[in-house]
């Protein structure tokens, strides 16, 4: 990092290494599933940041990467639940190059601080190569401690390394984009209470969506990687094409309570979401990630130096999912038409804190779901019993605890 009058430089190296080794057999040890990929990149990254006035302030950076990906997977064919047919036996290994720059001018004009600036981004393995996204926001000073904040900006993100080694035409995908759009109010209520209320919509396009799966998108899948149970679906092993759209709103109240002269802490957070995605054939669903209502309440208090109480609270509507037949196979058009029944808990620990020379010992209890609710999980087929399984998750569950500080 260089120093100057009027701001800074720094410049950054990196190096990643990440490996991937997942393997899935049967119970005759017959292979279901193998994926080996290794992704390596280096980077080198410049930012700088001048103090054009002290209303003005600019930022800009360029960032480059050199990266390197090998994979070899293989699923051998069968059937998934939903009548598709699905088999893979691909190895990959290759090179690329993604480079970005940006730049962002902040002003302040009386009781208006304005921020706008854009992102250009690059990557080689794909046709469409190049995005621009452009973001603007605002802050509005009401009264000394009542602000008015809004933003609009376009984000992307570049495909997946896996999507792209599974099919050669996955090569003609898109970057993912959304236009995000975010309006809110915050109130300093006193020194140690902040209160915000935020409202926020967010349009995606160009997201990938299965060919040969017409109801998938890829937004539906996360990262929960769970193999043949999800037909491999969270990989991207599909030919995969950039024409799914999808849609997020919501509002959020926030109330956050520091610990000052009253000797208490806490958060509450509630919020209503909507997520909706459409695959290729146009039918809008709920996204498999569509939990309506959430609340958080959790704080503590200190009674002294030596003891504290913290509790929790969450509660979550249910997240939709895909209903079963009796034989075992799941219907394309009842794909994430159930929910779940609403999850909710309550946590509570009690610290107590041993001061010596030097050192502090902390022993704890800490009881989670005190009142025995029965988490329900999304129901999934077991080929041995030949039936649904609707595990619950463990119900109370009692900890005991020792940490030490020094």
């Amino acid at each position: 990092q260089h120093l100057f009058s009027s701001g800074y430089a720094t410049l950054t190296a990196g190096q990643t290494y990440v490996e991937y080794n997942y393997l899935q057999n049967d119970s005759l040890l017959n292979p279901v599933f193998r994926n080996d990929a290794f992704e390596h990149e280096s980077s080198l990254r410049g930012d700088l940041v001048v103090q054009l006035s002290p209303q003005t302030k600019f930022t800009g950076g360029i960032q480059g990467k050199l990266i390197r990906f090998s994979a070899d997977v293989l699923v051998p064919r069968f059937t998934d639940s939903y009548g598709s047919e699905i088999e893979i036996n691909r190895q990959i290994d290759t090179t690329a190059q993604k480079a970005s720059g940006y730049v962002q001018l902040v002003q302040t004009l009386g009781r208006v601080n304005l921020t706008a600036g854009g992102r250009l981004d690059y990557f080689s393995l794909i046709e469409d190569n190049v995005v621009l996204s452009p973001r603007v926001s605002g802050a509005f000073r009401l009264a000394e401690r009542t602000s008015l904040n809004a933003s609009v900006g376009r984000y992307y993100q570049s495909p997946s390394y896996i999507w792209l080694a599974a099919y050669e035409e996955n090569r003609q995908l898109e970057f993912v984009g959304v236009n995000q759009y975010i309006v809110g109010i915050e109130r300093i209520a006193r020194d140690d209470t902040r209160i915000t209320l935020e409202a926020y919509l967010k349009s995606y396009f160009d997201y990938p969506a299965s060919s040969t799966r017409p109801y998938l998108v890829l937004a539906n899948t996360g990262g929960g990687f769970g193999g043949k149970d999800e037909g491999f679906a969270s990989f991207g092993f599909d030919r995969l094409v950039s024409k799914a759209t999808g849609r997020t709103r919501g509002v959020e109240l926030s109330v956050q309570k520091k610990l000052s002269e009253i000797p208490c802490y806490g958060t509450l957070s509630v919020s209503y979401n909507q997520s909706e995605f459409t695959a290729l054939d146009g039918i809008r669903r709920p996204g498999s990630y569509d939990q309506r209502w959430i609340l958080n309440i959790g704080g503590g208090y200190l009674f002294n130096e030596k003891w504290e109480l913290g509790t929790k609270f969450r509660f979550a509507s249910g997240s939709p999912y895909t209903p079963f037949n009796s034989d075992g196979t799941q219907s394309p058009d009842l794909y994430n038409s159930r929910r779940l029944e609403a999850n909710h808990s309550l946590d509570v620990r009690l610290d107590r804190r041993w001061f010596f020379n030097g050192w502090t010992m902390i022993t704890y209890i800490d009881i989670q779901n005190v009142y025995n609710h029965a988490f329900h999980q999304k129901p999934r087929w077991n080929e041995r019993e030949r039936a649904i399984d609707d595990d619950e998750s463990i119900g109370l569950l009692p900890t005991i605890g020792l940490s030490v500080e020094f």
